[in-house]
């Protein structure tokens, strides 16, 4: 076989934050060749483009990452005249650093304008192009632990967290304190309003009660209003509410893991694209 007639599979991530000042993109520097460019890498025997994806970043990046929706892959003859097929999806650190490696010595997080101006290949400003038509994200979450249902007396919308339950709430700032969330909304349950306190304090932001997120609310009402969000916002509901989201999402066409889990205290990242859910990825309490 021919050089002209291999291809090279491979595969990568491009890499999303959210700053105070909107999304930063993450841009490596290759030594071996003097480049700016998306990490990527390619394909090991067996291994699919997603996993090698998720691989290539953490061996370039240092960095853990929850993998959103699939971005336009790249065609284009590499430096050996072959033919290279590469895939992207839009991904999310969740934690790790970088550190300088054989293969990227440099990495910048960069506002899209910078990065589109640092990019040294035409292929990978597409790339990033299309992860700009992408809206702010929404993250669904699930009320922390709460006391007992059945032993509770009074008015269900009152029980509060239990200890646990406030630990965990506690922590959701580490968690989404660095998104650049503008809105927290909540349902009146008192459980869900004390779940966001937390975080709604560290982002000095009001918690803003909905009945739309409460307990047996009608989701078609519910994806009305949150299709109207034009930025980042954190929504606290319940076990009900939040997989008949995703279900629903999930008719629509959105990709979604197999695995649907919604433990108490959990996170669902909704990517959104015109207002319409497309991808999702859940970070669990734990």
């Amino acid at each position: 076989m021919t050089a002209e007639d291999a291809e090279v599979l491979a595969a990568g991530g491009l890499l999303r934050r959210e700053s105070g000042s909107g999304p930063e993109f993450c841009v490596v520097h290759r030594p071996r060749y003097l480049d700016w460019t998306i990490p990527k890498g390619k394909l090991e025997p067996g291994e699919s483009h997603r996993e090698a994806a998720v691989r290539e970043i953490e061996e370039e990046t240092g960095l853990h990452c929850s993998v959103g929706p699939e971005l336009p892959g790249t065609r284009y003859l590499d430096t050996e005249g072959r033919r290279k097929t590469v895939r992207y999806w839009l991904m999310t650190p969740t934690g790790g650093a970088f550190g300088p490696n054989a293969e990227v010595d440099e990495l910048r997080w960069l506002p899209p304008g910078e990065a589109l101006g640092l990019l040294t290949y035409e292929h990978d400003r597409g790339v990033l192009a299309a992860a700009l038509g992408f809206d702010a994200p929404i993250f669904l979450i699930r009320h922390a632990k709460a006391g007992s249902r059945p032993a509770w007396e009074e008015d269900d919308r009152l029980r509060p967290l239990s200890k646990s339950g406030r630990a965990r709430a506690e922590s959701l700032t580490s968690v989404l304190g660095s998104e650049s969330v503008g809105r927290i909304l909540s349902s009146p349950f008192v459980r869900c309003v004390q779940t966001v306190r937390p975080l709604a304090l560290a982002l000095g932001l009001p918690v803003q009660e909905h009945e739309g997120l409460a307990e047996g609310a009608g989701i078609d009402a519910c994806w009305t209003w949150m299709a109207e969000l034009g930025e980042a916002a954190a929504l606290c509901s319940h076990g009900d509410v939040i997989p008949a989201l995703l279900q629903q999402a999930e008719r629509w066409g959105a990709e979604l893991p197999a695995a649907r889990e919604c433990r108490k205290g959990s996170v669902w990242r909704l990517e959104r694209r015109g207002g319409r859910v497309v991808a999702a990825t859940y970070l669990p309490p734990d």
